[in-house]
Order: C-alpha cells, then structure tokens, then sequence
C-alpha cells in the first residue's frame, strides 16, 4: 500500500481549474479526436459499425443517468435467435434437446401434428448435433480509453470485430459517462452496471453467463481491472480486512448507493479503530458472503439512511440489492494505468524515449478532470490504482487469467511490470500471459493513419484471441488455423479488419 502521507490530493501541485473549463476543453479535444477516430477508421479494411444499440439506467452510481451500450455480434447471431425462438414456439424443451432427447416430447408424450412442426424439429435435431450457438456465446464487454474523459464506444471497432470474429463471441463496447462531468468513480461503477446488466440479460442476449470476460485500452485498461475489483465489493458488502478501511467519503458513498449501511455517525477518520468490545461484522473476500436472519433481513429491506445509528447491530452491515454472483472469465487490458500514486512527473522519469510521450495538455486535462474535486480523492483507491490494491482483494476479485500488453515507450510501462510481477507473485498466484510490444508508445494501434492500419496490430490481437479462446474452452464450430499474422479461428468468409 503506498504512503498514506501521500494517498490524497491531486497528482501535481497545479492550481485547480473550475470544471466549466475542464468541461469546455474536454468538448474541444473531443471533437478533435473524433475527427482522429475517423482517419483511423476509414483505413482499409475498414471495421463495421456496431450491430445494434441498447440503453441501460445506472444504478450502482449515485448520479441517475443513462450508459449506452453497442453491440458487435457474429454473422449468425440473428439467425440462431430466430431458431431458437422457433425452438420455443413449436414446444421444444431445452433439456431434452440438449442431452439427446426427443424433441418432439418436451418431457411428455405429445405428437406434432403438422408438417411445418416436424420441419422445425427436424431442423432443430441437426442444429443440436453441430451444437446449438444461442446461448453459449462468450460475451467480451470492452472499455474505450481517453482518459476518462475522451473516446466513445465505438473507437476499439477494429479489435471488437476481431474479437467477433476469432471467438465467436458477441463484444459490447460501454459508451460509460465521462469526466470531468462524471468524476471519479462514476466510469468504473457504470461498468459495473454493465457487467451486472449483461449477466441479469444473458438468456436475452444469447450469451454464456459463465464465459464474461472484460477488455479495455489505457483507462479501459485500468477499467476491466478496477470493475472486477467493485464489482467483488458490491457483491461482497464492501466489507474488508483493517488493510483498506473505507474512508468516511467512500462510507458516505457506499450508504448512498444502497449497498452498504452506516457506520457509526461520530466516524470520521478513515483508520478509526473501533473497541475490542464493539459489535463488529467483518466480512473478508476470501470468505463467502455470511446468510442473514430473517429478523435482520426483515428489518433491513428497506435501504438505511447513512445518517441512522443501528442499535444492537453489528456496525457494518450488508443491504440485500439482489446482487448475482458474477464470475469473470478473464481480462484483457492492453497498456493500463495501473498507480495513480505515482505522480506523472514519476511516471514520464522511467520513459526511455521522451519523443514518443503522450503531452502534458492531454495527462493534466485527464487528471485534473477525472481526479475531481482536488484533495478529495485517495489516490490509493483499489477502484482507481490497483497496482496498490490490498493483495486479498486482488487475490479474490480478479479472475485466474489475465492477457495483458504493454508498450515499449510509454510511461506506464513500469507500473504494468511491477503489477505482473505482484499479482503473478505466490500470495495472489494469477496466471498471467504477458506482452511488451517492442518499439511502439502509448495507444499505438489507434494511429489515425487513414491508409493503412498500424503494423503489427493483427498479430497481436490475434494473439490475444487465441488466449482468450483458451479460456473459454471448445465452442461449436469454431476451427484454429495458421497465418501468416498468427493463429487464426475467423469462420470462412469473414472479413480482417486489421493488416
């Protein structure tokens, strides 16, 4: 855990601007980068737009709003869902298709009178034999970089569709709110929402609840970490070891999301001790959640008030929000903030080319936006550097695999090594495939060249896919082959979008 002498205030000693400005320059660079994005996508081959659009409602935020969320799905996507709605329509069972019964019972002895109907089942008899797709497709929800403040959700297209392509997975890109109009930490709990509102709609969507993985780019990056880390935290209560109490401002906040309740109203500072005779629930993420009474539960359905002192209950309770037990697959950030920490002058002494450095007018627009208001903010948040995380928490919330890539000439290059070598240490033990891609900085497949992609993109991507097949186990249909780029499993037809 870092120096708590310096785990607050804004990360240099710059006057803090109002965040009118912060917003008018965020809109102007916006613009400019769109016009970027567009240069890079335009190059051939180009990407597709995303397939379809939803809007889901924050909840775990307490700013109310709305998170946009584009959906990029297999070719077949559409047609498995109109099979399986005729599944559904001619009476087939599920269960008796999928362990080889006869479709036509739907567990009881019933005939199919009409010609179309056995039509149907003969078509759904063939489709089980190759194995169904609805239902079983891997789900990849990505998170777009810009510091928290730029980018959208369609500028990763190119590494979406590749996905798409090369696990047959369905990939929804999270357009989550941006600073300094939603400050820390309203992004990573909109990704939460997303995580949360994907596993609720799996059986909608088609996908496999137990195969979500998450992927970012720079503050994506460090978004598919710190999701899986508040998304243990919702599910666990917020309740943790004496290594990260939470402050009061996260006390106040958790209270206000109706998902933990108060603590002691005369609780002010962050380490307070509480007596050794105090009444004191503590939950640890390495045990499971405790069963509440129903005489608990039945005093506690309604949300607390963060102010409402609890007589006779332990000081810190859990709020039942009908929470589901998500798993994550795994997580594939490419180049991740990871120690917020560390001040950007640190960060840019460890950078061996100077020339390939992202400019200050960009770092200290992301900072002095996503980090707002100033002093306000523990830099050592596990929801914002968790490269300082408590090693339980790592060691609980992430998952068993982690593809990660970072860049030669960047200044996040060290901290993405020092997190590697942490969480790939016994105490945490994660099983992590590591690249450092030679001789490229910061966003470096994201050039906006409009001719041609950046080389070396495809084989990296491909790479990443490979791994994350893997992960994902066997999946119907999809077939490994060489390339000269790499390892490839892109169905017959389907367009690269990457050279």
């Amino acid at each position: 855990m870092a120096d708590t002498t310096a785990s607050k205030g804004p990360p240099t000693a710059r006057e803090p601007r109002a965040r009118w400005i912060l917003s008018l320059q965020a809109r102007m660079w916006r613009f400019l980068m769109s016009i970027g994005m567009l240069l890079h996508k335009i190059a051939p081959p180009r990407p597709k737009k995303p397939d379809f659009a939803r809007s889901i409602a924050a909840t775990i935020s307490g700013k109310a709003g709305s998170i946009p969320l584009q959906f990029y799905v297999p070719p077949d996507y559409e047609s498995q869902k109109k099979i399986w709605a005729g599944r559904a329509r001619a009476g087939i069972n599920a269960t008796d298709e999928e362990e080889g019964g006869d479709p036509k019972s739907n567990g009881k002895s019933r005939r199919v009178s009409t010609g179309l109907l056995n039509n149907v089942s003969q078509v759904m008899r063939r489709r089980s034999q190759t194995g169904r797709k609805w239902g079983h497709y891997p789900v990849v929800i990505n998170f777009h970089g810009g510091g928290f403040t730029l980018g959208t959700a369609t500028d990763d297209a190119r590494w979406c569709e590749t996905v798409v392509n090369e696990c047959q997975a369905v990939v929804i890109s999270v357009d989550y709110r941006k600073a300094p109009e939603y400050p820390f930490p309203t992004a990573v709990e909109d990704g939460v929402d997303a995580v949360l509102w994907v596993h609720k709609h799996a059986a909608e969507l088609g996908v496999d609840k137990e195969k979500i993985a998450l992927s970012g780019f720079s503050s994506g990056g460090n978004m598919c970490i710190t999701v899986a880390l508040r998304l243990w935290d919702e599910q666990n209560g917020f309740s943790r070891d004496t290594e990260s109490r939470p402050s009061s401002r996260q006390t106040a906040e958790r209270a206000l999301h109706g998902v933990a309740t108060t603590i002691d109203s005369d609780s002010s500072a962050s380490t307070k001790v509480q007596p050794d005779n105090a009444n004191i629930q503590i939950l640890r993420p390495e045990d499971d959640p405790p069963s509440l009474s129903s005489s608990f539960a039945d005093r506690h359905s309604r949300k607390a008030s963060p102010n409402r002192r609890q007589a006779k209950e332990p000081s810190t309770k859990i709020i039942d929000r009908d929470i589901p037990n998500v798993k994550i697959r795994c997580i594939v950030p490419w180049y991740p903030s990871l120690d917020y920490t560390r001040t950007r002058e640190q960060r840019r002494a460890t950078n061996v080319r100077k020339d390939h450095e992202l400019p200050a007018v960009f770092t200290n627009l992301f900072d002095d936006s996503y980090l707002h208001p100033p002093k306000t903010i523990s830099l050592d948040s596990p929801y914002l550097s968790p490269g300082v995380a408590p090693t339980s928490l790592l060691k609980n919330a992430l998952p068993q695999d982690i593809i990660m890539h970072t860049c030669e000439f960047d200044m996040l290059l060290d901290e993405g090594k020092d997190f590697r070598a942490r969480i790939t240490a016994p105490d945490i033990g994660k099983n992590v495939v590591y690249i450092m891609v030679e001789g490229v900085s910061h966003g470096w497949d994201k050039a906006p060249n409009p001719l041609k992609p950046t080389p070396g993109v495809k084989e990296h991507y491909l790479r990443a896919c490979k791994e994350m097949r893997r992960v994902f186990g066997s999946q119907p249909g999809v077939r490994e082959f060489a390339t000269p780029k790499g390892i490839s499993a892109a169905p017959r037809g389907s367009a690269s979008v990457v050279n």
